[in-house]
């Protein structure tokens, strides 16, 4: 079983089905049907595109494991529980899931299946005692501004053909500090080249904010908006066009690259994506001292977040204890 951007479910044969939910057989509903009725109702609920993408991926899984077709009635928390508890292993691979992973999984199901309930298809909740793994989070390392100009003289010096397009989105993550699939989701119209803002309509939580644009990337977003070269050949209005007519780059594609560049650039192997975010927290919060004003710049609704963000070294509380309490 796989879902497609409309939600309609595909079984392994291949051939599409566009599912009918029969308001009399609740109790009978198959559960590819059911996750059908879900996607539609978080859609209704103005849940985000990549919210209901990704719960769409882990219900998928589910019915691989389970069948597509069993009633909705017959997965019990046995059967979930044993279900579940298999999902470490990855089908033909020796590599395992994380628990990262494994929760987020978790957490669809749980929501699937207390809105099951609700919606009466089924008499109790089969995940209601499904809890996560506590797992100790590693915080992301922080990419430093010299690696930066690493990984972005090693995309300019190159004879890549998609250079132009890599070299613009891997700056924009790197000097405002977006999340990726905030770049990943602009618009052409988005960037107002005579004030040298973005803006971003589809933050976190739903939250619009106004991006400030440093000369240098704002030179490299017009060149951008210029090219039509490999990367920009398909003009459907994306700051980042994908391979598809309505389609932006998606965001496994954009790992692909930064893998990539990566290893070119010859930086840590711990460096991830969101370590441009990261370094952009430290490297600002370093020369502002300002925590509020770094957490609106990260288009944050709460100083907390922000704070796991900022990377500053141990050796630092010394000099600063001296400048402010030493003359």
């Amino acid at each position: 079983m796989a879902l497609n951007s409309r939600g309609t479910i595909f079984h392994e044969h291949g051939k599409e089905h566009d599912y009918l939910m029969d308001g009399k057989n609740h109790g009978t509903q198959a559960l590819c049907c059911a996750v059908v009725d879900y996607l539609v109702y978080l859609r209704a609920s103005g849940r985000k595109a990549t919210t209901i993408g990704s719960y769409g991926e882990s219900l998928a899984l589910l019915g691989r494991r389970m069948g597509a077709d069993i009633p909705l009635r017959d997965v019990s928390p046995t059967l979930l529980n044993a279900t579940v508890a298999g999902l470490t292993a990855i089908d033909g691979q020796p590599r395992r899931r994380s628990q990262t992973t494994l929760n987020r999984h978790r957490s669809a199901y749980r929501g699937f299946f207390g809105w099951a309930v609700e919606t009466k298809r089924i008499p109790a909740n089969p995940a209601r005692l499904l809890g996560r793994s506590n797992i100790e989070s590693v915080p992301t390392q922080a990419m430093t501004l010299h690696e930066v100009h690493s990984f972005l003289r090693a995309i300019r010096h190159s004879s890549d053909p998609l250079r132009v397009r890599d070299e613009t989105l891997f700056a924009l993550y790197a000097f405002t500090g977006l999340r990726r699939a905030e770049a990943l989701q602009l618009a052409e119209q988005d960037y107002n080249a005579a004030t040298r803002t973005l803006q971003v309509k589809n933050g976190k939580s739903g939250r619009p904010r106004t991006v400030h644009v440093i000369a240098r990337l704002g030179l490299l977003l017009e060149s951008l908006l210029k090219y039509c070269g490999p990367g920009r050949k398909i003009i459907n209005g994306k700051l980042f066009p994908g391979r598809g007519a309505d389609e932006s780059l998606t965001t496994r594609q954009v790992q692909s690259r930064f893998q990539y560049w990566k290893a070119i650039a010859g930086l840590r192997s711990t460096l991830t994506i969101h370590s441009f975010r990261v370094g952009f927290a430290t490297a600002l919060h370093r020369q502002s001292r300002d925590v509020v004003l770094v957490s609106r710049a990260l288009g944050h609704g709460d100083l907390r977040p922000t704070l796991r963000y900022i990377q500053l070294s141990a050796a630092e509380l010394p000099h600063w204890m001296e400048s402010t309490f030493g003359q």
